[in-house]
């Protein structure tokens, strides 16, 4: 069964033997299938009942969003803690509402079932009929400031730490950082270590951990970052989140306070987005 994963996986990436050396989508992909492999020999909690692995699953479409964006080194870097139920578990891409992947992205592939399937957790993949309120607001955020998705993965990217999303008996969706004990600790090490090589991978300048959990992580763990890459925290545009209704406004002001909006507009070095009340004033 194991065989007939990978198999699957390389298909979908297209990692035939050629002469020409793997492209950095390849390299990219070939860490996550080698951290799938890891992740699935650990026993799992009690408390969980089952686990999804879009990026086994719905292979196709994330293979199709690696390829697509993936292309180069990246100046800025996104980092979520892992796949939602109503995005990546549907869509295989980070925050990955339904609407945005179809009609925005334009990505499309097949997305087959997790081996096991909980019954209030249902996988319909760009069927969804609901759409991931997290990943409407950061893409159409990044699409507001670029002006369209494809210029802001010119010097961007968008990656979740942990690769599996956990359900409780109830179906109840269990964050990484929820996770109790060794398997908690075991999770997080074995996907921060996959993290280091991707990252040292797409040399990014910064990397903005969308949530408090996976800055902390990566401040306290990756020697990559430590040395040559600026860690930075965007706060998560989950509803969840206390006080969040005007997350957009609030995430706008943050990346023109941290000079990220330049790279989310792929302008060229030494350019600097300035803020309408500093245009104004400049006028005057």
């Amino acid at each position: 069964m194991l065989k007939h994963k990978l198999d699957r996986q390389t298909k979908a990436l297209d990692l035939r033997k050629t002469e020409s050396l793997p492209t950095i989508d390849q390299k990219f992909y070939a860490f996550e299938c080698k951290l799938n492999e890891e992740l699935a020999q650990l026993e799992l909690p009690k408390e969980i009942s089952c686990i999804y692995n879009p990026v086994e699953y719905a292979s196709d479409l994330h293979c199709a969003y690696l390829k697509k964006y993936l292309n180069g080194t990246k100046n800025v870097v996104f980092i979520g803690i892992n796949p939602g139920p109503k995005g990546m578990c549907q869509t295989g891409i980070p925050f990955g509402n339904v609407g945005t992947i179809r009609n925005k992205m334009q990505l499309s592939g097949e997305v087959q079932q997790p081996p096991l399937l909980h019954a209030k957790r249902p996988v319909t993949g760009l069927n969804y009929r609901t759409e991931e309120q997290s990943g409407l607001r950061l893409w159409n955020l990044f699409e507001e400031l670029a002006g369209s998705l494809d210029v802001f993965f010119q010097q961007c990217f968008v990656h979740n730490l942990c690769p599996l999303a956990f359900f409780d008996e109830k179906g109840g969706n269990v964050t990484p950082d929820h996770l109790k004990g060794e398997y908690k600790t075991l999770i997080r090490d074995k996907c921060l270590m996959t993290l280091e090589k991707q990252l040292e991978l797409l040399r990014p300048q910064f990397v903005v951990a969308i949530g408090s959990w996976v800055e902390i992580e990566l401040k306290k763990s990756s020697s990559y970052c430590k040395s040559n890459a600026t860690v930075i925290r965007l706060k998560h545009p989950s509803m969840r989140v206390p006080n969040n209704t005007k997350w957009a406004e609030e995430a706008k002001a943050f990346l023109e306070e941290k000079d990220l909006i330049k790279y989310i507009c792929n302008k060229p070095q030494g350019y600097r987005v300035l803020s309408e009340e500093m245009e104004v004033h400049l006028k005057v």
